[in-house]
């Protein structure tokens, strides 16, 4: 089988026998017949480093860089004579404002409709909470008077009823008693012939009509407390209810047509915050057409600071009547008193670069001069690689050198080489960079089973020159081999999908393997693992079927690319973040 090939820096490999001895006590006597325990490392919880390298040049700390401010492309009217010494205050360049010029006359237009605008939407504003205030206070009163309905028939208007009716049923009992006696006596006297037939038929139906009287009060009282008393009690509740729901539908409609009116009046204030940042930003831009002398100097034209840059070799020195875009270098002004290094790091690496980071800077025009140094900067906007490579894009990083006592070594404009520490990875599991291989998106260390070696995936995260963190796929203690393997050592068999998906892969429908959510960061081999083809600069062919591919995982600081090399490819090492 062919051997995946290894592909490490020099200055990995001088480290490769130290890890080594570092994990040699870790190996068990379950290792392959013909590896010793010192070709394996466990997996392991631990804190390492992560840098970055870049290249660029020594600069005085001081150099005052006077850039073009103006965001459109202008031209130089006027411009101080190259070699002149200036103080502080002095014009050094003008350029023409002509067009800034007009700009802020229609944006003063712009910003008086505007001012206009918002006054209008606050008028109608203060006018909504008024209409506001004035239709809840109508609803609150139709709940408060269909509330005292309530109250008023339930605490007066229902007793009073009800009393009334009890009154009558009482009345038409007493008459009813009354009669029954009277009734009585009429019998007996009518038995006795003392009053006449007529006058007991009478009393008689007095009596009936007592008893239907006494009835229908009874009726009356019942046919209240079961009918009309709960429809009243019912109808002054609805009323009620209605009130309050009226009471809710006006608060809502309060709060829209308010919401309404403070929405149009937020836009038009926000409109007209908007003109005044144009108009400020274009005042700002007709303030950056004039630069001056922020201290006193040299001048020096940015034609010549930059005298390798192609565009100032094709156009010349800076003159009057030249074209000026933005972010443009015209003039420095430098005091070599105290020196920096200007390093150039690509913008896939620029992100990571925070100011008070450390680094190691190495001149080698002073004799390999090594010197600590801090992060002061980052440039804002990138630089792209000229007409060599027009679509690399990098960001300037401005160091502090620490000098140490070496200071009279250094000059202006000396080479030097930047390892810049991007962070450090706290308590992570990580194995050696040595024992990462990889199969076109796939990133797998070999394990020991039973004689052999299989191939176990794994998602990578965070990489410095020794170790490579491990995100999935690998649990803490696994014995992991930090060598190339030997001809017949490694278990030839497919991917395990259950292994895969452990790791963050996915199988596709022609059983080829890919990163899951491949654009996030952390996957193999930094951003979209799927960039990386396992092709490992000129190696064996990949295997087929899932089998060893034909290269190992780069894990090498990131260097300047060669020119011609695209911009975000070229290499498979990027720290995640």
């Amino acid at each position: 089988m062919i051997r995946p090939r290894v592909i490490v820096r020099a200055a990995g490999a001088l480290t490769a026998a130290a890890i080594l001895f570092a994990f040699s006590g870790c190996g068990r006597s379950t290792a392959q017949s013909d590896a010793g325990a010192a070709d394996f490392a466990e997996a392991q919880v631990r804190t390492f480093d992560v840098s970055t390298l870049a290249s660029g040049e020594l600069q005085a700390r001081d150099r005052v860089e006077l850039r073009s401010k103006v965001e459109r492309p202008t031209t130089v009217v006027e411009i101080v004579p190259e070699g002149s010494r200036v103080e502080a205050g002095d014009v050094l360049v003008r350029l023409n404002s002509d067009e800034i010029k007009r700009d802020i006359e229609e944006q003063e237009l712009q910003l008086a409709e505007a001012q206009l605008n918002l006054e209008a939407a606050e008028t109608a504003y203060d006018i909504q909470v008024s209409d506001n205030a004035a239709n809840l206070r109508k609803a609150k009163l139709k709940v408060d008077l269909a509330r005292l309905a309530l109250e008023q028939w339930d605490k007066g208007d229902k007793v009073k009823k009800l009393k009334e009716l009890q009154t009558a049923i009482e009345k038409a009992s007493r008459d009813l008693d009354r009669l029954k006696e009277k009734k009585e006596k009429s019998d007996e006297l009518y038995k006795k012939k003392f009053i006449s037939y007529d006058e007991w038929k009478r009393d008689e139906i007095a009596l009936l009509e007592a008893e239907a009287r006494f009835e229908t009060t009874k009726l009356d009282k019942d046919v209240y407390v079961n009918y009309q008393m709960k429809r009243d009690e019912a109808q002054k509740k609805s009323d009620l209810e209605e009130a309050e729901k009226e009471l809710e539908r006006v608060e809502q409609s309060n709060q829209i047509n308010l919401k309404n009116k403070d929405s149009a009046r937020q836009n038009r204030a926000v409109q007209l915050s908007r003109r005044k940042e144009r108009l400020t930003e274009y005042r700002k831009q007709l303030e950056a057409c004039t630069i001056t002398a922020p201290k006193s100097g040299l001048v020096v034209y940015g034609s010549t600071a930059q005298r390798d840059n192609w565009r100032w070799q094709s156009e010349g020195p800076i003159s009057v009547g030249r074209q000026i875009h933005n972010n443009d270098l015209l003039i420095t002004l430098p005091d070599t008193s105290e020196m920096i290094a200007s390093v150039k790091v690509h913008e896939s690496m620029a992100g990571r670069v925070r100011p008070g980071q450390r680094a190691v800077i190495t001149i080698e025009a002073a004799g390999g001069l090594t010197l600590g140094g801090t992060v002061e900067s980052i440039g804002l906007l990138a630089e792209n690689g000229g007409w060599r490579d027009p679509n690399r894009r990098e960001y300037t990083v401005r160091i502090a050198v620490d000098s140490d006592g070496q200071g009279e070594k250094l000059k202006p404009s000396m080479r030097c080489q930047a390892e810049i520490i991007l962070g450090t990875v706290q308590d992570a599991l990580s194995v050696p960079v040595q024992s990462v291989f990889s199969d076109g998106p796939v990133r797998y260390v070999l394990v020991p089973e039973g004689p052999r070696l299989t191939r176990r995936p794994v998602m990578l995260g965070r990489r410095s020159d020794l170790y490579a963190e491990i995100i999935k796929g690998l649990d803490e203690g696994q014995r992991v081999l930090v060598r190339e393997p030997k001809a017949g050592e490694i278990i030839e068999k497919p991917w395990d999908p259950e292994e895969l998906a452990r790791a963050g892969y996915g199988v596709d429908e022609e059983g080829k393997p890919f990163v899951l959510n491949a654009g996030r960061r952390g996957g193999p081999g930094g951003p979209k693992g799927a960039r990386h083809s396992g092709r490992s600069g000129g190696g064996g062919p990949k295997m087929a079927g899932g089998k060893p591919g034909a290269g190992r995982a780069t894990h090498t600081r990131a260097k300047p690319k060669p020119a011609g090399d695209v911009a975000g490819k070229g290499s498979t090492n990027r720290p995640d973040d």
